[in-house]
């Protein structure tokens, strides 16, 4: 690329319309005899951008502040350039030049090229380069700086797609191996480790020197090209170049809404400690003001830079993209602020290792200054809620779905700050940040702050991560709080049986700590009757880790309820029941232990399971037809009309059966009571004997019988008839019903007597009973029924019942 730049420039056009300075040319354009434009030289993918600045000297050297600049190019359709501010728009080569009276620069060759369209970041280039031994680990972070600062350097084969970050970690890296580093990247790093506005920095003008590369770098205490903005009372300088067109105004900008809004809010409202002042830094301009810069050509949103030798404490200055919007520049003066505060406490470890706290406290700053004027912070919700099975302090990055960056996943770690300020105040945070003091981690100082700690409040949290309803109607939640609509990412799955006669889904069975599962079930078909949901963490919770089972879910009417399942084992749903028809059930899981890369694992895999076996009333006809061998005609005939129904007190919500332990909701059909009538009929002729008796209708007495039902045989139970029941096949039941009304059978024929007495007898029998063992039970067929037929002695069975569904 280099030859080509070269080449290009040789052959450019030395004139480049440098004589159109216009009316509103600056006053000392007449003095102008030198024109450099920095960088020297650029590469852009097409979309890019690059931010030129033009410095003009005068006879004597001296750099020249009101000087208007006239910018062209050489190829329009390559690159659109304004004030300097340059966009690639097509595979190409233009040659830009600055002029001012009548003095033109020399060309600045910028090349434009398509990206490739699975074109990967610079970090992960150099990564792959470092791991192929391409490259030296010095090698790596010189490219890594040249990267995040746009420098010309980078070799072409490691430039990659903007990523648009946050901040940069790669400054702190350099600060901290910094002692280790030859002396010839040290001379190439310093630039980028004073305060931009110094003479020895990467924005310095042309000709103003760099570090020395020594033992720390070297500032040379001038700021050439550079003003800045602020007030007698003001509590910080914004420093601008104003070589740059507009840089100024934007300056204005941040300096006001730090002045006005954001210093008012975190420092004299919340009580957060100022930025300490640089009095004792060897890089201190002019005054011992936190200093902000803005910055041009960076691949960061913003970044805050301690001092050297200060680890756990230190002054800062802070640098901001000048790319950015008005409101970014608000947002992320904000964001780094916080991190400046933050460093004016003398943490108990390196204050890099509280990086994700800071990220996410940092992030919570823009809310808590600008609440629902300015919700920037909302860029990075998604960076989170798109992954909450990650722990808490999880910083990977390829999560942000909804961010124009690629930043790590502790950005959107901001919402468990928002919701410690708004459950406890704004000032739990500030203890938070004051705790790290005192502990080495982000975790403890939460933990020793907040109220309950995360056993308490990390379960609420998961609630509240949900997001929509029946959560973000509430007064406490992020949508009434800021007005969020990203909601937390869930396994959605159908819960019906789509034809089956049961289903199964089995649940993760690994929480890490400080992490959340969020499930979503949607119920639709009225065939699915019967839920259970296992509870495989139950274990482990009796055992004392911190876990929680919260249950969401829409009954038949609509309305929501919310359940703690986590001291269940087994918890269940009739959805033949009006007030448990589940529409939508919500299962979030949470993790509350704070051990550094833990996790829990489940005893057996968590489940749910559905089938559609009858739970409410089992509804239909049975009949009975008794025939001895000798008899002629039809026999003694019974036909009953029927209902097994729970009784009402098992339908309550909160209903727990006594021989199931630590179950919810399960059980009560486990035996049902018949309701009902039947008709009897006898014919019959036995030795010369003829019977006769009705049709006559009767009632069933109370306790005339049972069906008993094993919907879900994996429960268990202390009682030994219960759990031998249990043993049989899923899906089995028996039934059995007896009346002792009395008939009175006429009967007539020679030396017959009339009437004989008998009783009704047997009306339902589903199968043999051998010692109080059920026999070949019958199963729920796969529509649901339970039809079938059972013959024994001279009894046939015949009968066919229905589930019925509550109105």
């Amino acid at each position: 690329m280099l030859t080509l730049l070269v080449a290009l420039a040789a052959c450019s056009d030395s004139n480049g319309g440098g004589d159109d300075d216009g009316p509103d040319a600056g006053s000392d354009n007449a003095k102008v005899a030198r024109i450099i434009i920095t960088p020297g030289e650029g590469f852009l993918w097409v979309g890019e951008r690059l931010t030129l600045a033009a410095f003009a000297y005068d006879r004597d050297g001296t750099l020249l502040k009101d000087v208007s600049f006239t910018w062209s190019g050489t190829d329009a359709t390559v690159a659109d350039i304004e004030d300097g501010r340059v966009e690639g728009f097509a595979t190409g080569a233009t040659l830009v030049t600055a002029s001012a009276g009548g003095v033109n620069s020399p060309p600045v060759a910028v090349l434009v090229v398509d990206a490739p369209e699975d074109a990967h970041s610079s970090e992960e280039y150099l990564a792959e380069a470092a791991e192929a031994g391409l490259l030296t680990p010095h090698e790596v972070l010189t490219y890594r700086v040249y990267a995040a600062f746009n420098d010309s350097r980078l070799p072409l084969q490691y430039k990659g797609h903007a990523e648009g970050t946050f901040e940069t970690e790669v400054l702190q890296d350099v600060i901290d191996q910094y002692e280790t580093l030859p002396a010839g990247t040290k001379a190439a790093l310093d630039p980028f480790l004073v305060p931009p506005a110094d003479g020895a920095s990467w924005l310095a003008p042309p000709g103003s020197g760099q570090g020395l590369g020594n033992s720390r770098p070297t500032c040379k205490a001038s700021t050439d090209g550079w003003d800045f903005v602020n007030s007698p009372q003001a509590k910080v300088n914004v420093w601008y170049q104003f070589t740059v067109p507009g840089q100024k105004a934007k300056a204005t900008l941040v300096s006001e809404a730090i002045e006005k809004d954001i210093w008012p809010r975190l420092i004299d409202g919340l009580g957060f400690p100022a930025p300490l002042p640089d009095t004792d830094s060897g890089c201190s301009l002019y005054s011992p003001k936190l200093d902000v810069f803005l910055v041009r050509n960076v691949d960061f949103r913003g970044l805050t830079v301690p001092e050297f030798g200060a680890p756990y404490q230190s002054s800062v200055f802070i640098m901001l993209n000048e790319s950015l919007t008005p409101d970014e520049l608000k947002a992320s003066a904000a964001h780094e602020l916080m991190h400046a505060s933050h460093w004016a406490y003398r943490t108990k470890s390196f204050q890099a290792s509280y990086g994700w706290l800071r990220d996410a406290v940092a992030n919570w700053a823009i809310d808590a200054v600008y609440g629902k004027t300015l919700q920037l912070e909302q860029d990075f919700a998604s960076c989170y809620l798109s992954t909450p099975e990650l722990p808490l302090q999880d910083r990977s990055k390829g999560h942000c779905s909804a961010s124009k960056s690629e930043v790590e996943r502790d950005y959107g770690a901001y919402l468990w700050f928002q919701y410690v300020a708004n459950t406890l105040g704004p000032s739990t945070v500030k203890s938070i940040l004051a705790a790290t003091q005192s502990v080495d981690t982000g975790v403890e100082a939460i933990d020793n702050v907040v109220p309950g700690g995360f056993q308490k409040h990390w379960p609420l949290f998961g609630k509240m991560l949900w997001n929509q309803t029946p959560v973000d109607t509430k007064p406490a939640s992020f949508s009434t709080w800021d007005t969020l609509n990203d909601v937390v990412k869930s396994v959605d799955l159908s819960g019906d049986l789509g034809g089956a006669a049961e289903k199964k889904d089995d649940l993760e069975s690994e929480l890490k700590n400080l992490s959340h599962r969020v499930y979503h079930f949607d119920f639709r078909d009225p065939a699915t009757r019967s839920v259970l949901f296992y509870n495989g963490f139950f274990e482990p919770k009796k055992a004392g880790k911190h876990l929680k089972v919260q249950a969401l879910w829409m009954d038949g009417a609509g309305a929501w309820q919310e359940e703690d399942w986590s001291n269940y084992e087994f918890v269940g749903f009739c959805r033949d029941l009006k007030g448990q028809r589940a529409q939508h059930l919500v299962l979030i899981l949470s993790n509350a232990e704070t051990e550094p890369g833990g996790s829990v694992t489940a005893t057996r895999t968590p489940y749910l399971k559905r089938n559609n076996i009858g739970c409410w009333k089992i509804q239909g006809t049975s009949t009975a037809i008794d025939h001895h061998p000798s008899w002629t005609g039809m026999g003694r005939k019974g036909v009953a009309t029927v209902s097994f129904e729970l009784d009402a007190a098992s339908t309550a919500l909160d209903f727990k059966h006594p021989l199931f332990p630590d179950t919810l909701r399960l059980g009560a059909n486990l035996l049902m009571s018949p309701s009902g009538s039947f008709s009897f009929e006898v014919a019959y002729g036995d030795s010369g004997c003829s019977h006769s008796f009705g049709p006559a209708s009767f009632e069933l007495a109370p306790f005339s019988g049972f069906l008993k039902t094993n919907s879900f045989p994996e429960l268990h139970s202390p009682d030994a008839a219960v759990t031998a029941w249990l043993k049989q096949p899923a899906r089995a039941y028996v039934g059995a019903m007896v009346d002792n009304s009395s008939i009175a059978e006429v009967v007539s024929g020679l030396d017959c007597q009339s009437p004989q007495y008998s009783v009704a007898g047997g009306l339902l029998a589903t199968n043999d009973v051998n010692n109080d063992v059920y026999v070949n039970p019958p199963t729920v067929l796969p529509d649901g029924r339970f039809a079938n037929s059972f013959s024994e002695s001279d009894f046939t069975f015949n009968w066919s019942f229905t589930p019925q569904t509550q109105p």
